[in-house]
């Protein structure tokens, strides 16, 4: 009876430590995970859970429109989004 008790106790302890595994990540890092090639079901599930929007391996607020960033003279880059540039006065 004492080990069964035992064993209950014991794998109570390890579901608990168990449930924040991701409980500190960050978006950021959770948005990483989502520019591989394979993402882990779990990482998918939490970056759901948390209701996360990623773009290039970061957290954003509104994806933008998807452009194709090849022509025929090569890549194109994007002007960055003016309401996020800091303006320096000289």
């Amino acid at each position: 009876m004492k080990k069964l008790i035992s064993i209950l106790f014991i794998s109570s302890l390890l579901s608990i430590s168990h449930a924040s595994y991701l409980d500190d990540w960050s978006n950021n890092d959770l948005c990483g995970w989502m520019e591989s090639t394979s993402i882990p079901k779990y990482i998918i599930d939490e970056v759901v859970k948390r209701k996360i929007l990623c773009s290039g391996g970061i957290e954003v607020s509104v994806l933008s429109p998807t452009n194709p960033n090849v022509s025929k003279n090569g890549t194109i880059f994007a002007s960055p989004d003016p309401s996020i540039v800091i303006q320096v006065n000289t």
